[in-house]
């Protein structure tokens, strides 16, 4: 008997299944079904039904997806990974930044909070001052500045800026011009890959020998090292002295400060005695991208858009690759495949029908704890009139 998977048993029948069954049953006790008009009661009070036990299949199949962590998605991972495991899902946050104001007109600005909305005008995000002050006007010393604090007013990676990239006003003085010297980082709320494994290493702290998961579990709980810094960790087998080394790394670089509270915490929270942990800093290995693609012309945009969209899929392939690259055993070594490159470019549009790649020209090898950041890149679109 073949064995039976949980996902053939959650079967979550649509309206239009419950309403098909429904006239099956009144049919077969003697109702006259086929004689309802268009706006009969019966058949409306029949759709009605219909559409609220398809909304309550769904709340039942997600209620029951929760019980298993595999199946588990949305909110309900959320509860599950709280209540099984005690794991909190970090949420979503604004990118933030300084913003230099610089006044090459006459007038003088006086700013609050929220006068001002500043854009990205690669990306379109917009971002709202959340500091104010005096700018003052153009002087034969100079122009006037002000730096100003400023958050995204959309949650999440989306709403990242790149240093110099929030550049106009939506609506803005004249004469004033706007520049974020360093970057702004928002990040995404948790993926739930990440939580899943979150879950399974939170599995690990219960063991009295220090199993390589805990390690993990701890360095990736904002709650036990006080930093959102790390999402990624990678432990490398004890030696006979006893020394364990981890590698950490993040959506963005992380620093020395946060480092440091990863292996303070995990020196606190799940070190067995004898034990002497190493918690290093993943060095970043920096791979650039040279592509060139044949799209057809439905997609309907410019090759600017396109070219951004193709960067944001390389840039998601690379958060999502583990430390050290993936290993194929019996192979030791992490690789990084030219053949995900290509797959991950593909995935931007239906529309790309072709992908050839010159750089990397190769696979790529990684060392233990080396993680990957996506160099510069660098793209040729070809826009080819539909078939």
């Amino acid at each position: 008997m073949p064995q039976l998977s949980l996902a053939s048993l959650l079967i979550e029948e649509t309206k239009d299944a419950i309403y098909r069954t429904a006239l099956s049953i009144a049919s077969g006790i003697g109702v006259p079904v086929s004689s309802w008009q268009a706006g009969d009661p019966t058949r409306s009070l029949f759709h009605v039904e219909s559409e609220s036990l398809s909304t309550l299949e769904v709340l039942v199949s997600n209620f029951i997806r929760s019980g298993f962590l595999g199946f588990a998605t949305g909110v309900w991972l959320k509860i599950r990974a709280k209540q099984g495991y005690n794991v909190d899902v970090p949420e979503a946050t604004f990118a933030t930044t300084n913003v230099v104001l610089t006044n090459t007109g006459k007038g003088v600005h006086d700013f609050d909070p929220g006068d001002l909305t500043l854009k990205n005008s690669l990306t379109g995000k917009t971002y709202r001052n959340v500091t104010g002050g005096h700018l003052d006007a153009l002087t034969n010393a100079g122009p006037g500045t002000l730096i100003v604090s400023v958050v995204a007013d959309e949650a999440g990676s989306d709403s990242s800026a790149g240093a110099g990239e929030i550049d106009d006003f939506v609506a803005g003085p004249i004469g004033v011009s706007c520049s974020n010297p360093t970057a702004a980082i928002g990040l995404d709320e948790q993926d739930e890959a990440t939580t899943v494994q979150q879950c399974l290493d939170s599995l690990g702290p219960l063991s009295p020998d220090g199993p390589r998961e805990a390690y993990a579990f701890v360095a990736r709980t904002p709650k036990l090292t006080g930093t959102r810094a790390v999402t990624r960790a990678r432990v490398y087998p004890d030696s006979d002295t006893g020394d364990v080394l981890m590698y950490i790394a993040g959506p963005s670089a992380v620093s020395e400060a946060d480092r440091k509270l990863v292996e303070e915490a995990i020196v606190r929270w799940c070190t067995p005695l004898t034990i002497t942990p190493t918690v290093l800093i993943a060095p970043n290995v920096v791979i650039p991208v040279s592509y060139e693609i044949w799209i057809y012309k439905s997609v309907n945009l410019d090759e600017d858009k396109i070219k951004s969209a193709v960067v944001t899929k390389l840039m998601e392939l690379f958060r999502s690759r583990p430390m050290g690259g993936d290993i194929t055993p019996p192979d030791t070594t992490g690789v990084l495949y030219r053949t995900a490159i290509k797959s991950k470019i593909e995935s931007a549009f239906s529309q790309i029908y072709r992908v050839e790649l010159s750089a990397p020209i190769a696979n790529v090898t990684l060392g233990d704890g080396e993680v990957l950041a996506l160099g510069p890149v660098i793209g040729v679109v070809h826009l080819v009139q539909d078939p």
